[in-house]
């Protein structure tokens, strides 16, 4: 009796944290940064949601030490709705912006280089 009342425990335990975790993955989704910011500026590349670092203070540093690399790809589709947010959609960037890898061997930043010439860098969101 006393086994089966410590598997039922262990179980409840399991389910609850399987329930727990999201169908994404636990990946921070555009849903979720929406939510929190409606007037956020993001961008989603390979399943990632990417959030723009470029004026926080604590990036201003580091910035200078990143560079634009290769090509990945440009943005597709300017939305906020969270429902339809694909790969190279963005909230705030124009379609037909380009985006870079970065050449400071992390594969969580994006280089972004506006019209007018400014560098814009965004960041993978991670869930924590």
């Amino acid at each position: 009796m006393r086994i089966k009342n410590v598997l039922f425990i262990f179980l409840t335990l399991v389910f609850l944290l399987l329930a727990g975790c999201s169908a994404d993955g636990g990946k921070v989704t555009a849903r979720d940064v929406l939510k929190q910011n409606e007037d956020a500026d993001i961008l989603k590349y390979d399943g990632l949601i990417y959030s723009n670092v470029t004026k926080l203070e604590w990036f201003q540093e580091k910035k200078n030490q990143i560079q634009k690399g290769e090509e990945i790809g440009k943005i597709k589709k300017v939305t906020t709705s969270s429902l339809f947010f694909t790969n190279f959609s963005a909230t705030k960037l124009p379609k037909g912006t380009l985006l870079y890898e970065t050449n400071d061997g992390y594969k969580g930043m994006i280089y972004v280089e506006t019209e007018d010439g400014d560098a814009l860098y965004y960041m993978s969101l991670l869930e924590g």
